[in-house]
C-alpha cells in the first residue's frame, strides 16, 4: 500500500510489518506519476504492484545512521480499488460479497455513483447474484472441486456508458476454475489465465 504526501513516500509491504520509506530512484517516478492520477485525496494508501529491492539509504536525519528503504527497479501498476485483504485465511467462495477490482489483469474504475460490479453465490443453492456495475445479475453456477462455471446468466437492460459490464459477463462466460488467497478471488480461463479478481468485503 503506497501513499506519497508532503514530498515523501512510504509503502506498507502485504503480508509485511510496518511502513518503509521509498527511495526515489530507479522507476520511482513512474510509481508516483501513477499514484497522483489514481489518488482521490492527499495521502490515500493505494495498492501497487513494483519489482525492486530493500536496501539501506541515507537517513532524513542529518546525523542519522542509513536507514532500510525499497528501492523500485520496475513499476509493474496500480490498482485503485483493491487492498492487501487480510491474507491470514481465506474467504469462502459462497455468501461472500466479492467486489470485482481486475478484469484481464486490468484495474476496474466506477464512476461517482455508479454501482460497483460484485457477485454473491449463494450458500445453500446454486444461484449467483450481483451487478455488473450498469445492470442486476442473475444466473447459476456449478462447482466440481476448484472447478466453477456459471450458466443461464441474466441481465436487466439499461444503458451503459462504458464497457465494464460487458467484459465482466464475457469474463464469467469464460470462467473455469477459481482460486482463493486470503480476501482475494481469481477466476481462471481454460488455459489458467486469470480473466476476473475480486477482493472480499463485508456480505450486503
Amino acid at each position: 500500500m503506497f501513499t506519497y504526501m508532503a514530498d515523501a513516500a512510504t509503502i506498507t509491504l502485504c503480508g509485511g510489518d510496518g511502513r518503509l520509506p521509498v527511495a526515489m530512484e530507479g522507476d520511482y517516478k513512474a510509481l508516483e506519476a501513477a499514484y497522483l492520477k489514481e489518488r482521490r485525496q492527499p495521502g490515500d494508501a493505494l495498492l501497487v504492484s513494483v519489482e525492486g529491492a530493500v536496501a539501506p539509504r541515507p537517513s532524513a536525519e542529518p546525523s542519522g545512521p542509513p536507514q532500510p528503504a525499497l528501492v523500485v527497479a520496475r513499476f509493474v501498476g496500480i490498482w485503485p480499488r483493491e487492498t492487501c485483504g487480510t491474507p491470514l485465511a481465506d474467504s469462502p467462495l459462497r455468501n461472500t460479497y466479492w467486489r470485482l477490482v481486475r478484469l484481464r489483469n486490468m484495474p476496474v474504475r466506477v464512476a461517482e455513483r455508479q454501482r460497483e460490479p460484485y457477485l454473491v453465490l449463494a450458500l445453500n443453492q446454486q444461484r449467483v447474484s450481483g451487478h455488473d456495475g450498469c445492470n442486476r445479475l442473475i444466473g447459476r453456477f456449478e462447482l466440481n472441486g476448484d472447478g466453477l462455471r456459471f450458466r443461464d446468466m441474466a441481465a436487466t437492460m439499461m444503458a451503459c456508458p462504458d464497457d465494464v459490464d460487458r467484459r465482466f459477463r464475457q469474463a464469467l462466460g469464460q470462467v473455469e476454475r477459481y482460486r482463493i488467497s486470503g480476501s482475494h478471488l481469481e477466476m481462471l480461463d481454460a488455459a489458467g489465465a486469470a480473466v476476473a479478481r475480486f477482493e472480499a468485503v463485508a456480505l450486503r
